[in-house]
């Protein structure tokens, strides 16, 4: 059985094949789709080795730390976009209930406590918004 190579196989969780041509956005352009998708894990794994090499990384653990750093952006931004859905937009908010389903929060009870203050005044810094509270 061959080895694996750890750096391709970081490189094919970062940039994942479709399964079948309808997962090709146009799915007539399956082929080329996967060709780039090819070239695009060469370049990955080769930066990731260069960089492995360069700083002596361990190349499955720099794509959990890069992952997870990426997981909290998101989980930030979907707290602010909530945030701002329900104290920023006027007249009146988004309903909790709307916004927890398109969060996947579940209840609408948990979308009032998804957010922070600190949420609403990050929010209010990128947007250059106020919040209708205090409008």
């Amino acid at each position: 059985m061959a080895k694996r190579d750890i750096f391709d196989d970081m490189a094919a969780f970062a940039h994942p094949l479709p399964s079948s041509p309808t997962q090709a956005p146009p799915p007539e352009g399956f082929d080329e789709t996967v060709k780039e998708l090819l070239e695009q894990r060469e370049d990955y794994a080769a930066n990731l080795r260069a960089a492995s090499d360069a700083e002596d990384i361990d190349p499955l653990l720099a794509e959990i730390h890069k992952v997870r750093h990426q997981r909290e952006h998101y989980d930030r931004l979907l707290r602010q976009l909530v945030a701002y859905g329900r104290e920023f937009v006027g007249p009146r908010p988004y309903p909790l209930a709307m916004l927890a389903s398109a969060a996947g929060l579940g209840s609408h009870s948990s979308a009032r406590t998804f957010y922070s203050e600190k949420d609403i005044t990050d929010v209010a810094a990128t947007t250059g918004a106020k919040p209708q509270r205090n409008a």
